[in-house]
């Protein structure tokens, strides 16, 4: 008998410390951390959850011990269920499903409500991305911002063209408070202040915000899981929304927490684990790359078109008569004209087509701006509309490029230099996320660039010196791609950085910060502009503190693979007619692909001539 019972106790002990190194083995597997999402290990910091919101845990130190937390949650599915919906099935069903499928054990029954509810409107769904092109009226949208999507399958859908009006978004964001001033909002966003949140919502809301008032452009990534992917996933979403998570603009955002929730069920690393920046880009480029099942995890992606880019598209598709008639029969911003006489000449089909496009572009204006006379013309277009047959059929417009497909938002690039005034030297550039005016804005937001921390450093026979620093230099000029009215619209710069003072010295700086507005005028491929403001620089002996500054230019597309930008800059202390400084800057991009490019540049300025070629890889 004595063995009898020392044998239970030994089979038990042995028991006990398997299920101990089992649960130990299975707190560091990549699925359970990426359901508690737990960032990668960094350098600065231990491993902790993303989440800070106390009710996503159920041991107590769980934000920062996934085993603890993973022996919480074996003993909490294991007890037996109390009120309806309480239960910890119910409230962490993706953790639920994981650990059942791992260990083979079965929970109590239990009813779950909310989560069922969930589960219904998710029933047949399928997971992506719905990505927006960037928006330069938010600091924190400049390069785009990517959404989690739950659509209906393309097969169920009532047409091949439809506008997901059903599907649900899954939006990361942050809580800003609206009266938040923009110099706050950019250090706690960069530094941390604020919490963020996945909120739920229907799709027709995000079109009407992105496609409609802020003029994005959307593209939908059809992702291809399986089955049992998508249910996993659509349980832990569940688990998720409405849970505090840190924020940061450039680390810790949109892109960087969606590729956390997507490599619950897909094993590569989607974003860099020590990047000090994730960009939009850098996770749809991972998931174009990214092979799941030994097939490619990108199915396909579909473009859904900003309001502006409909009017564009059916503008263009209009001829030559039919754009002449819409010029006359809306000429100018508060005066429409329904009896010119090239509308009234026009087949009844092809007036269709014209007022289809007029009202399309009212739309709009009603978007971009405010005008008093809008809703009387929008009520006579309709009118006129409602008089006339169907249309022309829908046309089949040429493809953009999804942003995947265009050169990547990080630049790394050596050239040779010759300088009038010293000797040679090699220059290397880093832009970590950037695109320029140079850039051919295919799948961006056209006539502008964003440039984000551009470092120059020149290295010749006297050493190695800073040529340039960008801080950050964001240009818009807004310009509008088709002839028919359109609300006034500035041009504007805004930059600051550190740069030489003229090129003949090697190592004088200046501190600079500029604001200019102006003008743009679109004439075919050719993009003048005009902007007039002001320039802050830290010598006053140069060219004072504050000087008033003016800049021209112009943008040429020869092909969708050369650009050339021309720039006149000119500012003056006033009253000190021998400080004034006139520099040109002429600058010609060639693109070899989307991965490399060579640029030629060439600067003029009253101390010497400066001119560079050299070859950029796109990363």
């Amino acid at each position: 008998m004595p063995r009898l019972w020392l044998t239970i106790l030994l089979l038990c002990s042995l028991s006990s410390t398997f299920v101990h190194a089992n649960v130990a083995t299975l707190s560091q597997d990549s699925q359970w951390l990426s359901l508690l999402h737990f960032d990668r290990k960094t350098p600065f910091s231990p491993p902790r959850s993303a989440v800070i919101d106390s009710a996503f845990f159920l041991a107590e130190n769980g934000r920062y011990d996934p085993q603890a937390e993973l022996a919480a949650t074996l003993a909490a599915l294991r007890k037996p269920p109390e009120a309806s919906g309480s239960h910890a099935s119910c409230r962490f069903p993706a953790r639920a499903i994981w650990l059942s499928a791992k260990i083979g054990e079965q929970w109590p029954s239990t009813a779950c409500p909310e989560f069922e509810e969930w589960q219904a409107q998710h029933q047949g769904s399928e997971i992506g991305l719905m990505f927006a092109t960037g928006y330069l009226g938010n600091p924190a949208s400049f390069f785009g911002h990517v959404m989690l999507h739950s659509s209906v399958p393309e097969a169920q859908s009532s047409t091949s063209n439809a506008q997901y009006l059903l599907d649900t978004s899954l939006n990361f964001g942050a809580d800003v408070p609206n009266d938040e001033g923009l110099i706050t909002y950019m250090a706690k966003g960069l530094l941390g202040g604020y919490d963020a949140q996945f909120s739920n919502a229907s799709f027709y809301r995000n079109t009407t915000l992105y496609s409609e008032r802020e003029m994005r452009d959307l593209w939908h990534y059809q992702l291809g899981f399986t089955e049992a992917e998508v249910s996993l996933l659509t349980a832990h979403l569940f688990e998720i929304i409405g849970k505090d998570y840190e924020y940061l603009f450039l680390s810790q955002n949109c892109a960087s927490r969606i590729a956390r929730t997507l490599e619950l069920v897909v094993e590569n690393d989607l974003t860099p684990g020590f990047s000090p920046w994730v960009a939009p880009e850098d996770l749809l480029r991972a998931l174009s790359n990214t092979t799941h099942h030994d097939s490619p995890l990108l199915v396909k992606t579909r473009q859904i078109p900003s309001r502006r880019l409909i009017t564009q598209r059916s503008f263009n598709a209009l001829n030559s008569d039919q754009q002449r008639a819409a010029n006359a029969v809306w000429p100018s911003e508060n005066d429409l004209r329904m009896e010119a006489q090239s509308f009234s000449e026009l087949s009844a089909v092809q007036r269709s087509d014209v007022l289809d496009t007029l009202l399309s572009h009212a739309s709009f204006l009603r978007q971009t701006g405010d005008t008093e006379q809008l809703p009387e013309i929008e009520r006579q277009l309709l009118q006129a509309r409602l008089r006339l047959p169907t249309g022309r059929a829908e046309v089949n417009y040429e493809t953009s490029p999804a942003i995947h497909e265009v050169a990547a938002p990080s630049l790394v690039g050596f050239s040779g230099v010759h300088n009038s005034h010293s000797t040679n030297s090699t220059r290397l550039r880093f832009r970590p996320l950037q695109y320029d005016l140079l850039d051919t804005n295919q799948a961006r937001m056209p006539n502008s660039a964003v440039e984000i921390t551009t470092v120059e450093i020149n290295a010749d026979d006297q050493g190695v010196s800073l040529n340039r620093l960008d801080l950050f230099n964001v240009t818009n000029l807004h310009t509008n791609a088709i002839a028919l009215p359109t609300l006034p619209q500035t041009a504007w710069q805004i930059s600051a950085g550190i740069e030489r003072n003229r090129l003949s010295c090697r190592r004088c700086f200046d501190g600079v910060a500029n604001v200019l507005a102006g003008k743009s005028w679109s004439l075919g491929s050719h993009l003048p502009y005009f902007l007039a403001g002001a320039q802050l620089r830290t010598q006053r002996h140069y060219d004072g503190m504050a000087v008033p500054m003016v800049k021209a230019g112009i943008v040429s597309s020869w092909s969708p693979s050369q650009r050339t930008h021309i720039q006149l800059s000119h500012r003056s202390n006033m009253g000190y007619s021998d400080r004034q400084r006139t520099e040109w800057q002429l600058q010609h991009r060639f693109a070899l692909s989307t991965e490399w490019d060579m640029r030629f540049e060439f600067q003029h300025d009253y101390s010497a001539n400066e001119a560079s070629i050299g070859l950029s890889r796109y990363f």
